[in-house]
């Protein structure tokens, strides 16, 4: 059975904001990601991160202990964590390009009051896109 987690986090200093520290994230991700098959998905805007993560439980969950136990996050929130079928994400470590367009696109100005129905929202539009 596969897995689907949806998280927000507050970054921690300059974390997610640079192209070098987007970069660093993203290369880990896609490191760890591919190495346990987890396909995910991250928009950084404005000191906040939002991810989805699909994958077996096991895998899922040890990635999340790694986030919890990262110091460049805090306030790490699981906003859904749900059993499915099938894979909605196909790659290791998806960006989104254009966060504030994608926000602006599904009618937030921040991801400060996130909910699942926005990341939801934001999904069905990156698929569309």
């Amino acid at each position: 059975m596969l897995t689907r987690l949806m998280l927000t986090a507050e970054m921690v200093g300059l974390t997610g904001r640079s192209t070098s520290s987007i970069a660093q994230i993203l290369g880990a991700s896609d490191a760890n990601n591919r190495r346990d098959h987890i396909c995910s998905a991250i928009l950084l805007y404005d000191g906040r991160m939002v991810q989805v993560v699909e994958g077996k439980r096991a895998d899922v969950d040890r990635m999340l202990r790694r986030m919890q136990a990262d110091p460049r996050m805090k306030d790490l929130q699981v906003l859904a964590d749900t059993p499915i079928q099938s894979r909605l994400l196909t790659e290791a470590a998806g960006y989104c390009h254009q966060p504030a367009e994608t926000l602006s696109r599904v009618g937030l100005a921040d991801l400060e009051l996130l909910t699942v129905r926005d990341v939801e929202a934001m999904l069905d539009y990156r698929q569309a896109a």
